[in-house]
C-alpha cells in the first residue's frame, strides 16, 4: 500500500506566525502579490484593526487569477505559481518579485479566516472565490484532511471592479498597534521609494499614520542636497562613478581603477576589485545639516534645515530596490546594512551617515543571483550579495576621498591667501597712518580736500584689514576643530600619564624589595638561575611603563611652546632620547646623520618635536606590519643645509628614512590627508599635523614610497637661520 507525506496543522504556525512575526511584513507580501499581478494601484483598508478580531482588506486592479492560477498560488505551499503557471515576467514586462510562495501563507494566517475573490483579465465576466477557515484547519489531524473549494461564477460587467483581486483577512489574531501601523505606513510609502521617478505602481492605505507620513515623505527636498553620488556596476563587474555638486555639475569622475581600488590596510599590488554581484546602480544624496559651519554658502543659510532633518529621519539611509520594489529591512530605521555610520566613526572626514543622506541601490537580477531569505528579512548573505555591499562602499569611499582632497586643497590655499592679504592690507594701513599722523613734526598739515581723500582711503584700508582678518579666521576654523580634538586627547593623556607614574615607580620598588628578600633566603647561584632573569625583566617592563608616562608629559611642557631660535640637530637628538626605551623595546636602531650644525629655525621646540615624533612613530609602526620584509629595524635621522635656488637664504632639510615595507596602498599625495592611513588601527592624523606645522613655518614636505634603506622617506624643508659662529 502506498502512503504519502502528510503535515500537521502546526507546520502552518511555523510558516505563518513564527516566520513573519510582525503583521506589516505579512501585509507587504500581499502588496507584492498585487505588483506581480501587474496592478497599477493596491489599496489597504484596516477595519477595527487596532484590536484583535479586526479585518484587513487588500484590493488591487491587476490581472487577477484564473482558477488554476488561484489553486497554484494559494493552495500549493512552498512552490511559487509565478514561475510555473504565469512565468517570470508580467504582461507589461515587470520582473516578478515573489519566488518562494511562502510569503502569502504567512500573510493569510494573520487572521482566523481569509476569502480571496479574483476576476481575471483573461476571462471577462468570470469571478473565482476561495475561502479558508483557519480554525477548521488548525483543529484537523492533517492539513490535507480539510477540503477547500474554489467557487466560480459568472458576473455582469462591473466598471468599478472589472479585474483584479480582493483579499479579505478576518478575525486578526492580534491588533495592529500604533507602532505596527507606523512601520506599515513607512514600508508602504517606501516600497517604490520617495523618489521623483517612481514607477507605475502605487499603494494607498486608509490608516491615519499613512496620511501623515505620505505628506512628510514627498520627494520635494531632494534638490537641497550638497553632493550627489551616482555609481554604476556593469555586467562585467566593473564600476564607474560621478560626484555632482549642488548645482548638478559633475565635479569628479572615477573609472573602475579609481573607484574599485582597495583603500583600507595594506593593499600592496592589489588590483581593483572585480565584482560578482549582478549589474546595479547606486545613487546617494548627501545633505549638509550644519549650515553654520559653511557661512560663505548663502544657499545653505537659506535652506530649511529642520524640515530636511525631519524628512531624513523617516527616509534616511540606503535602501535596496530589487526589481523595482524595496527589500526590507535594508534602509529601515536602525538598519545600517552598508555600515556607513561605522565607517564615518572610523574616518569622519566628509562622509555621510544615515541621518544626513538618502540613497538607493537598484538591481534587476535577471538570473536570480540574489536569493531571498525564507523569513523575507532580506537576502541570503552570499558572495554576490556581499559584493553588492562592497560596490556601494567602494563608491562612497571614493567620493569621500575626492571631497577630502578638495577640502584640504581649498583649506591650505585659503589660509595662505588670507595671510598674504592680511600682510598687504596691514602694510597699506600703516602707510596711510603715516600720512594722516606724520612722525616728522615739520610736515605741513593736509589741506581739506586731500585730508578727505586720505581719510576715505584710511577707512577703506581699515575695512580691508578687518575683512582679511575675518577671512583668515574662517580659514582657520576647521583647523581649530581638528586641533581642539587633539588638545582634548593630549590633556587626557597627560592626566593619565601623571597617574601612571606613581604605580610604575611603586612596581619597581616592590620588585626590588622582593629581590632583596629572596637573596637573603637562597644562595647566589640559585638566585641567578631561577630569579634574576624574571625580576630584571619585570623591572625593565615597569621602567618602560614609566617612560611611556613621561613621554607625553615631556612633549606638553609649557616652555616648549615658547617661540625662539631652535637648533635642529640638538632637537633631533633630544626627541630621539625621549623615545629611546620605546625604540629599544622594539629592537629599533636609530642612526644619526646630522649635518646642520649651527642652523636654527624660528619656531617652538614643540613644533620640531611634533614633526619628529610623528615621523618616528610612523616608522616604528611600519615595522609591525605583516608585510615588513626585513628583520633588521633601522631608522635614519638626517639633516642637511642647502641654498635656495630662487632666492637668498638657506633651508634646513630634516629627512627620516626607515627599513620598513615603505608606503603602500595609498597614493603619496593622500598620506597627508586626515584619516588616511595604511594601518588598520591608525588615526591618519600624524602626517596631517606634520604638514600643517610645516605650512605654518613656510616650509615644504615630500614623501617617497621607497628610499635607500628600502622603506619610506619623509623630507621636511624649513627656512633656516644661521647662528653666529655656526658653520654651514
Amino acid at each position: 500500500m502506498d502512503h504519502r507525506l502528510r503535515f500537521a496543522p502546526e507546520i502552518l504556525v511555523r510558516l505563518g506566525e513564527e516566520l513573519v512575526p510582525h503583521p506589516d511584513l505579512g501585509i507587504m507580501e500581499l502588496v507584492r502579490n498585487a505588483y506581480d499581478a501587474d496592478a497599477g494601484v493596491c489599496r489597504i483598508e484596516l477595519k477595527n484593526a487596532a484590536d484583535p478580531g479586526g479585518t484587513l482588506l487588500v484590493r488591487d486592479d491587476g490581472d487577477g487569477m484564473t482558477a488554476d492560477q488561484l489553486a497554484a498560488g494559494f493552495l500549493l505551499i512552498g512552490k511559487s505559481g509565478k514561475a510555473t503557471v504565469t512565468g517570470t515576467h508580467t504582461r507589461s514586462g515587470r520582473r516578478r518579485v515573489g519566488e518562494k510562495g511562502l510569503g502569502r501563507i504567512a500573510a493569510l494566517r494573520l487572521g482566523t479566516k481569509v476569502t480571496v475573490v479574483t476576476r481575471p483579465l483573461s476571462e471577462p465576466g468570470q469571478e473565482h472565490r476561495l475561502t479558508i477557515d483557519w480554525d477548521l484547519v488548525d483543529s484537523s489531524y492533517a492539513v490535507e484532511d480539510v477540503p477547500i473549494a474554489i467557487e466560480t461564477r459568472t458576473i455582469d460587467n462591473d466598471a468599478q471592479f472589472p479585474h483584479g483581486t480582493v483579499i479579505n483577512v478576518q478575525g486578526l489574531r492580534r491588533g495592529i498597534e500604533k507602532k505596527d501601523a507606523e512601520r506599515l505606513a513607512r514600508s508602504l510609502l517606501l516600497l517604490t521609494g520617495p523618489f521623483a521617478d517612481e514607477g507605475a505602481f502605487r499603494v494607498a492605505c486608509d490608516a491615519p499614520e499613512f496620511a501623515e507620513l505620505a505628506t512628510l515623505i514627498k520627494p520635494h527636498l531632494f534638490d537641497q542636497y550638497e553632493y550627489r553620488l551616482v555609481a554604476d556596476l556593469d555586467e562585467a563587474g566593473e564600476i564607474s562613478a560621478t560626484l555632482f555638486n549642488w548645482r548638478g555639475e559633475p565635479e569628479f569622475r572615477g573609472t573602475h581603477n579609481d573607484v574599485a581600488r582597495p583603500r583600507r590596510g595594506n593593499t600592496k599590488n592589489q588590483p581593483p576589485i572585480t565584482f560578482s554581484a549582478p549589474a546595479a546602480s547606486f545613487e546617494l544624496w548627501m545633505f549638509n545639516l550644519n549650515p553654520s559651519a559653511s557661512k560663505k554658502e548663502v544657499r545653505l543659510a537659506q535652506q530649511d534645515t529642520p524640515a530636511i532633518r525631519k524628512w531624513l529621519k523617516q527616509v534616511g539611509g540606503i535602501h535596496l530596490y530589487h526589481r523595482g520594489l524595496r527589500v526590507q529591512p535594508y534602509g529601515d530605521v536602525g538598519n545600517d546594512w552598508l555600515r556607513i555610520n561605522l565607517r564615518r566613526t572610523g574616518s569622519p572626514e566628509k562622509r555621510p551617515s544615515t541621518d544626513t543622506s538618502i540613497g538607493r541601490i537598484r538591481v534587476t537580477d535577471p538570473y536570480d543571483v540574489l536569493r531571498p531569505k525564507t523569513d523575507r528579512s532580506g537576502f541570503v548573505e552570499t558572495l554576490e550579495f556581499h559584493d553588492l555591499q562592497v560596490f556601494a562602499q567602494c563608491a562612497m569611499d571614493w567620493a569621500a576621498d575626492q571631497r577630502l582632497d578638495q577640502r584640504e586643497q581649498q583649506r591650505i590655499g585659503a589660509l595662505a591667501k588670507a595671510r598674504d592679504r592680511v600682510k598687504e592690507a596691514e602694510t597699506q594701513f600703516q602707510s596711510l597712518m603715516e600720512v594722516i599722523t606724520p612722525s616728522d613734526r615739520d610736515t605741513l598739515p593736509l589741506d581739506e580736500a586731500v585730508d578727505r581723500t586720505a581719510l576715505q582711503s584710511f577707512a577703506s584700508s581699515a575695512s580691508a584689514v578687518f575683512q582679511t582678518q575675518k577671512e583668515e579666521i574662517e580659514a582657520l576654523r576647521e583647523d581649530l576643530l581638528l586641533y581642539r580634538s587633539l588638545a582634548t586627547v593630549g590633556t587626557s593623556t597627560a592626566v593619565f600619564a601623571h597617574e601612571a607614574l606613581r604605580p610604575a615607580s611603586r612596581i619597581i620598588n616592590l620588585v626590588k624589595t622582593v629581590s632583596r628578600r629572596i637573596k637573603k633566603r637562597i644562595n647566589t647561584e640559585d638566585y641567578q638561575s631561577d630569579f634574576d632573569g624574571p625580576i630584571e625583566a619585570a623591572i625593565d617592563s615597569a621602567r618602560t611603563l614609566e617612560t611611556f608616562a613621561k613621554l607625553p608629559l615631556s612633549l606638553l611642557k609649557k616652555n616648549k611652546r615658547e617661540i625662539g631660535d631652535i637648533e635642529v640637530d640638538a632637537a633631533c637628538r633630544s626627541i630621539v632620547s625621549v623615545f629611546q626605551r620605546y625604540l629599544v623595546e622594539r629592537s629599533i636602531e636609530v642612526v644619526f646623520d646630522l649635518d646642520a650644525r649651527g642652523c636654527t629655525v624660528r619656531t617652538t621646540i614643540a613644533d620640531i618635536e611634533s614633526i619628529l615624533s610623528n615621523l618616528l612613530a610612523n616608522s616604528a609602526h611600519a615595522f609591525t606590519r605583516p608585510d615588513n620584509p626585513r628583520s633588521k629595524r633601522i631608522i635614519r635621522v638626517q639633516t642637511r643645509v642647502r641654498d635656495r635656488n630662487d632666492a637668498d637664504g638657506r633651508d634646513v632639510v630634516i629627512c627620516v628614512d626607515d627599513s620598513g615595507p615603505g608606503i603602500q596602498g595609498l597614493p603619496l599625495s593622500a598620506i597627508w590627508l586626515p584619516g588616511k592611513t595604511t594601518l588598520d588601527n591608525g588615526t591618519g592624523l600624524g602626517l596631517t599635523i606634520v604638514r600643517d606645522i610645516v605650512a605654518d613655518l613656510k616650509g615644504s614636505q615630500e614623501a617617497r614610497a621607497h628610499a635607500e634603506l628600502g622603506g619610506a622617506r619623509i623630507m621636511v624643508t624649513l627656512p633656516a637661520r644661521q647662528a653666529e659662529g655656526g658653520e654651514p
